[in-house]
């Protein structure tokens, strides 16, 4: 389970970082309009936010009392996440799911930890 957390969590923050300070970087937002980059932005800070408390964890990840409410964030997070994206997608707002699937993915493992 730590490196699980270690590895999403830097990849969180990798994915917020860049999509706070360039989301055009991501081919999904070249051609974005303003309205599209500030939401970009806004899902970058939560990716960052996220990144930050799995660091928290993985620093401290003795403390054990951490480890449920994390696991239930995490898994919030990326199951909205993919959620959202299977909305867009249903409504033919977008016409890729790859990252829903991910973040499903992430949702599945973290349920795992969190029910084990």
């Amino acid at each position: 389970m730590k490196i699980f957390i270690i590895v999403v969590g830097l990849l969180e923050l990798l994915v917020g970082s860049v999509l706070m300070i360039n989301p055009r970087l991501m081919a999904a937002y070249k051609k974005g309009n303003n309205a599209l980059i500030t939401t970009a932005r806004m899902y970058g800070a939560a990716a960052i936010s996220i990144g930050i408390f799995a660091v928290y964890i993985y620093l401290n990840f003795e403390n054990t009392i951490l480890h449920e409410p994390f696991l239930i964030v995490f898994a919030a997070f990326h199951f909205l996440v993919s959620l959202a994206i299977i909305i867009s997608f249903l409504l033919k707002q977008t016409r890729d799911l790859k990252i829903a699937i991910l973040h499903g993915l992430f949702f599945i493992i973290t349920l795992y930890f969190l029910i084990q």
